[in-house]
């Protein structure tokens, strides 16, 4: 398994900070494990960067809002934001649960002009607060124990403990995580990287976003899907 200073050791040659046969030094190795570690924590909120997406879930009891967060309701790595959430109906009979979409809202104004925010029925809409340590999932109507909430958050990308942790992502990140670290070492050896390895660079990334990409459905507004058309002249709709 490829190992976190293995990692910084290629990168350190590839900008010219450390010569072949050369020994990285403990200041090297612990100041580059850090960049890399950031560099991860950025990935981290890119969707295209991530490989996998959690889905979560928790039993509504009646609660306005939910806590998100390892040791919360929800219990997962906080989520920068909430990529998609649905209600699963609960059904007495074996395998007829029905999951029912839930759409997200992205402000918090738009959560405001909610008027009466608790409301109980079928839940419809979402706000997630990403508060910190915890954050807060918002729930409108308000959803009664009949309901098992579920979120889709992305997974988030592995803080390397010491130089020896072994990195434990799919193949492809490999080169990704060599050629960007590079550059993000540059700065610190006051060194300007090199057109080919800015191209290495952008080409290890392009290839984990392709690999990660999923486009969803187009989905339109019932309001859109209509046959009528609107006259001008009549200021009416019609078939």
């Amino acid at each position: 398994m490829t190992t976190a200073v293995d990692l910084i050791t290629l990168a350190l040659k590839d900008i010219g900070a450390l010569g072949i046969g050369q020994a990285i030094s403990a200041e090297d190795t612990a100041d580059a494990l850090a960049t890399l570690n950031m560099m991860l924590g950025q990935w981290s909120a890119e969707r295209l960067s991530i490989y996998h997406l959690i889905d979560t879930a928790h039993q509504a009891n009646g609660s306005v809002s939910y806590t998100v967060g390892v040791g919360g309701d929800f219990n997962v790595t906080r989520p920068i934001k909430i990529n998609a959430a649905y209600a699963r109906l609960q059904s007495s009979g074996a395998g007829s649960a029905v999951d029912y979409r839930i759409t997200m809202i992205d402000a918090r104004e738009d959560y405001s002009r909610i008027s009466l925010k608790t409301l109980s029925s079928f839940p419809e809409y979402a706000f997630y607060d990403s508060a910190y340590p915890l954050g807060n999932l918002f729930l409108y109507p308000v959803p009664n124990s009949s309901y098992e909430l579920h979120i889709v958050t992305m997974e988030t990308l592995p803080q390397l403990a010491t130089a020896g942790t072994s990195v434990n992502l799919p193949p492809p990140y490999l080169a990704a995580l060599r050629y960007n670290l590079a550059i993000y070492l540059c700065p610190s050896y006051q060194l300007e990287p090199t057109p080919s390895l800015v191209r290495l660079a952008m080409n290890a990334k392009r290839v984990i976003k392709r690999m990660n990409t999923q486009i969803p459905s187009l989905t339109m507004p019932r309001g859109l899907m209509t046959k009528s058309r609107y006259n001008i002249y009549s200021d009416n709709s019609s078939n």
